[in-house]
């Protein structure tokens, strides 16, 4: 005599099957913004003085940023897969200016979000000065950069008559007058 499974429970199992399936895919799903490092682009001694706080206020508004940021990209998915920086000054005042050094390039709409938000997100409390770093960094690709600091165009033209080159408060100061 044959005997024939119920077929709900085979639905339950394929219904269990595909939903692991989705589950794993999207923990797999390539994220809108991978945040690699954070270079510091001075010591940690200037920061620790110039920012209000210390590294806990900085912690802070990285986590934050890193908010933004992915949000940002999420409203943003027509922008090609890129790896590279995003270098950031904040002055006294949530002052901000950000560059951008990536490989391929940027669209113009995704870099104008990309500094949008960086602008909007409130930063850490700069006390005096200014503090420099940039966030290494891939859009929409898990893949960092082959660099291990940014060089955007605007701070290499800045500096390109230049011997020796400039510090990095120098040079901000030449491409972001105060």
């Amino acid at each position: 005599m044959t005997t024939t499974r119920p077929a709900f429970p085979l639905m339950l199992r394929s219904l269990a099957a595909a939903f692991a399936l989705a589950v794993s895919a999207a923990a797999h799903a390539v994220q809108p913004v991978v945040q690699h490092d954070v270079v510091l682009l001075q010591k940690g001694e200037v920061i620790e003085q110039r920012v209000d706080g210390g590294a806990d206020a900085m912690s802070a508004y990285l986590k934050t940023l890193d908010d933004a940021l992915t949000e940002t990209m999420r409203a943003n998915p027509q922008q090609l897969p890129a790896a590279g920086f995003i270098a950031i000054a904040i002055r006294p005042g949530n002052q901000v200016h950000t560059w951008f050094d990536f490989r391929p390039a940027l669209a113009d709409r995704t870099m104008a979000a990309l500094a949008h938000a960086v602008e909007a997100t409130p930063t850490m409390p700069v006390k005096s000065g200014e503090i420099v770093f940039a966030l290494r960094v891939s859009l929409w690709s898990d893949k960092p950069p082959k660099a291990y600091a940014p060089a955007p165009q605007e701070w290499k033209d800045a500096s390109k008559d230049m011997h020796p080159k400039p510090d990095i408060d120098t040079l901000v100061d030449l491409v972001w007058p105060r």
